[in-house]
């Protein structure tokens, strides 16, 4: 077996968990159940308006309403969701609700996965997490006791894995846990490149850690996965992925973001190579009968258009355009504005 992918997005010696198969297609819900959590990871990556919040947030978009999930689905055509924190276990009712929500809706093949640092997992948690639906759980084992969490789980007819930090000249201990994680019939860990961000860079930067890849990726972290993932590469009782944070930051949300572009925008919309919306605003001082026939009506005498038709409205109804702006924005639910630049002024123009 030889090692599959690219240094820069991901490293893998086998078959990919499922979840991560539908992440790399964009297709997967990103749900953010809670940013509770009872254990205290120096570097944990949750941004500061997450951590130790008790929000909900379905991909970018935060969400008071459980049904507001099943929206934020359909826009982007979900395939599965993959839900983490905080640790998703400590409101383990809303977990178990949603899963069903999102089963109900769209039938036993949307796949979900759930992130956990298992310190709650338990028979009883278990039960109901399968019971609900849930196709595969995810372990981030923090400490040695929490080892039982992960055997308690293999034993249910679900996909069972572990995810962990790739963190800096710490392979022996990684090493350890892959040949226990192989000694327990685990099907995958995955290493992620170790983040840099503004909540944690205090707590990384006093350990020597500092950013060399990417935006946010530290300095070793891959050269620790890659050490591992050659020691693995021929060991076919278990897949080992690598991660990088260039794919998260970049890849992973572009992907999705294209996605939602491809499934929800508006047909005067059109997008950038970044994964964004642009579309023009035309102020007008008169009727232009075509102009709907390119857009449609923001409010009174202001239209969206496609920005590749500005220049031919602009050559046969100048007298009755105002101003022109090109608007940038986000294409989740949100419609972040990133940008919106003034490119024609009649008075400028006059």
């Amino acid at each position: 077996m030889t090692i599959i992918g690219n240094p820069e997005i991901g490293l893998y010696t086998g078959k990919l968990p499922k979840g991560c198969e539908l992440c790399r297609l964009g297709s997967k819900l990103v749900l953010f159940i809670t940013g509770e959590c009872d254990d205290n990871c120096y570097y944990c990556p949750v941004s500061e308006d997450r951590f130790g919040k008790d929000k909900i947030f379905a991909n970018e978009t935060e969400i008071k309403d459980l049904e507001d999930v099943l929206y934020e689905a359909y826009r982007m055509r979900a395939l599965g969701a993959g839900i983490t924190g905080g640790d998703p276990i400590l409101k383990i009712d809303r977990v178990v609700e949603i899963i069903s929500l999102l089963k109900s809706e769209f039938g036993s093949n949307f796949h979900i996965h759930l992130y956990t640092t298992g310190r709650y997992v338990n028979d009883d948690v278990m039960k109901e997490l399968v019971n609900a639906g849930l196709d595969e759980i995810r372990f981030h084992p923090i400490r040695d006791e929490y080892l039982n969490a992960i055997k308690i789980a293999s034993k249910y007819s679900i996909d069972v894995g572990i995810e962990l930090p790739s963190i800096p000249n710490e392979e022996d201990r990684i090493i350890k846990l892959i040949e226990w994680a192989k000694e327990n019939n685990i099907k995958f860990v995955n290493l992620n490149e170790l983040e840099l961000n503004s909540r944690n860079y205090l707590h990384l930067n006093a350990r020597g850690f500092h950013v060399s890849h990417g935006i946010t990726g530290v300095k070793g972290s891959f050269d620790t996965a890659y050490k591992i993932i050659r020691r693995f590469e021929s060991d076919k009782k278990i897949v080992v992925h690598y991660c990088s944070s260039i794919y998260k930051d970049l890849v992973e949300t572009r992907t999705r973001f294209f996605r939602m572009i491809k499934y929800s925008s508006k047909p005067y919309e059109e997008y950038t190579e970044e994964g964004t919306i642009i579309r023009a605003l035309i102020k007008v001082n008169g009727f232009i009968n075509e102009i709907e026939e390119f857009g449609e009506q923001h409010n009174l005498n202001q239209y969206y258009v496609m920005p590749r038709m500005v220049n031919y409205l602009l050559e046969k109804y100048k007298d009755n355009i105002d101003e022109v702006y090109i608007i940038e924005e986000h294409p989740d639910s949100r419609r972040l504005r990133i940008s919106e630049k003034l490119i024609y002024a009649k008075s400028q123009n006059s």
